[in-house]
């Protein structure tokens, strides 16, 4: 079912956002992302002469506002790693299209964990891994679009199965994060050996 990894991570993170967090500003601003996320998810409208998901719209200039509000030059900085992520997520797309022998699992899941790892080589935090990987997915799903516009003109952007993509790619980051985190936890509260001096 198109769509399910893209809901299960929504709602997850609307629930973390609502139940488990504090209450502060950027809270609630997740909150309603999250809301906004799912409520446009099966809305389209018509930008002649493309078709777009209302929540490809939502996701593409909240996360350009995201990236214009960082530090001096963090923006340029965004921008370059967003264009590369773009490059590589059309390229894997229209190999899976041209030549499909090189998809050997489920094309999902490799092209979540592809851009889930060149988002962790352009940045360290990850905050700005998830901000490049949804500019970059918009990105590159403009640019997948437009390669195959005389193909498949009725062609959605940000259909289901590119949400389920950058779902799956974000839950990849942060179960990666989580485990990073907790294995500097443990190594913190490992107590120090001492040695024996001659």
């Amino acid at each position: 079912m198109e769509g399910a990894y893209f809901y299960f991570f929504f709602w997850a993170l609307w629930i973390a956002a609502t139940f488990l967090m504090k209450k502060t500003v950027e809270r609630t601003k997740l909150a309603a992302f999250s809301l906004f996320m799912i409520s446009s998810a099966s809305m389209t409208v018509k930008i002649s002469p493309l078709h777009m998901a209302l929540s490809f719209f939502v996701l593409f200039f909240s996360s350009c506002y995201v990236a214009v509000t960082q530090r001096p030059c963090g923006w340029l900085r965004m921008a370059l790693s967003a264009s590369g992520l773009a490059f590589a997520y059309a390229a894997f797309r229209l190999l899976a299209l041209f030549d499909p022998v090189w998809i050997w699992l489920d094309g999902q899941w490799m092209l979540g964990w592809w851009m889930a790892l060149i988002s962790s080589l352009f940045h360290r935090r990850i905050s700005a891994r998830l901000l490049c990987l949804a500019l970059g997915g918009c990105q590159g799903e403009v640019m997948y679009a437009m390669s195959i516009f005389r193909m498949a003109p009725g062609y959605v952007l940000g259909s289901f199965s590119f949400l389920d993509v950058l779902a799956i790619s974000a839950s990849s980051l942060l179960v990666w994060e989580s485990i990073r985190f907790f294995s500097l936890q443990l190594e913190e509260k490992r107590p120090v050996r001492r040695t024996r001096q001659p």
